[in-house]
């Protein structure tokens, strides 16, 4: 019988997330950088809002301005992360749901 660990449920909702409800099929070019490490930023964990820089997650992922921009954009319109700060010029904070009934239209 196998043991659940925090290290294993986190793994597990990031499983969930990308090939369970198939959200890995549907994030285009290099969002899936951006999203594993605005997770990575989290921990590991989801339903929990992370503070990170547009150069962090540029120095994180060896992308481009433009591509991490683009990638964000494609992962809020999914669902996967949820920007919570708007203003210009801002460190944003991101929040991470976890996994819910299933994939955004």
């Amino acid at each position: 019988m196998a043991v659940a660990t925090a290290e294993t449920t986190q793994a597990d909702w990031v499983s969930t997330m990308l090939f369970d409800r198939g959200y890995l099929a549907r994030i285009r070019g290099e969002g899936i950088k951006v999203y594993l490490a605005i997770i990575e930023a989290a921990d590991g964990h989801s339903d929990r809002s992370v503070t990170i820089s547009l150069n962090r997650l540029m120095e994180r992922t060896g992308l481009s301005c433009p591509a991490v921009l683009d990638g964000l954009g494609r992962l809020e319109a999914l669902g996967l992360v949820v920007s919570t700060t708007r203003q210009r010029g801002k460190v944003k904070t991101y929040y991470i749901p976890g996994p819910s009934e299933g994939p955004a239209g």
